[in-house]
């Protein structure tokens, strides 16, 4: 069984908090029934904030597989052998998985924020570094 990590709960939680605001403010604006430009500018503005949050909050993640790296971004989906990943550094923007052939995978989903950084030495981010590393030495093996 994979190995799955997401975008942390707590931001999650607050992103679907965030789209269902903007639902209800467009049955708010519908429900006054006085302004029917603005409560159709609403309801679209509330598709695409619920389209956003979907596709950047709740989509990405990060799994270790039997035999290979599985990232789900919020728009591609990429599978990486353990043998050609070379170095895997946690970063502001997500994980940096750096191959051998494929160039560059970002895993947008874990990302090491500059106040964790400084916080805390070892974040999530790492703890999820160290664990791709650990299974690609035992790959190597």
């Amino acid at each position: 069984m994979p190995k799955v990590w997401r975008v942390e709960q707590p931001v999650r939680r607050l992103a679907a908090l965030v789209a269902v605001s903007f639902v209800l403010l467009a049955v708010l604006f519908t429900a006054a029934g006085t302004f029917v430009a603005g409560a159709v500018v609403m309801w679209i503005l509330a598709l695409g904030v619920m389209g956003c949050v979907w596709r950047w909050y709740l989509v990405p993640y990060v799994a270790l597989t039997a035999d290979h790296l599985e990232v789900q971004g919020a728009f591609a989906h990429r599978r990486v052998g353990y043998r050609s990943i070379r170095e895997v550094r946690p970063g502001t923007i997500g994980l940096q998985v750096e191959t051998a052939k494929e160039g560059s995978v970002l895993v947008w989903a874990i990302q090491k924020s500059t106040l964790s950084g400084r916080r805390h030495p070892q974040s999530r981010a790492d703890e999820v570094a160290a664990e791709i590393m650990e299974r690609v030495q035992l790959a190597s093996a």
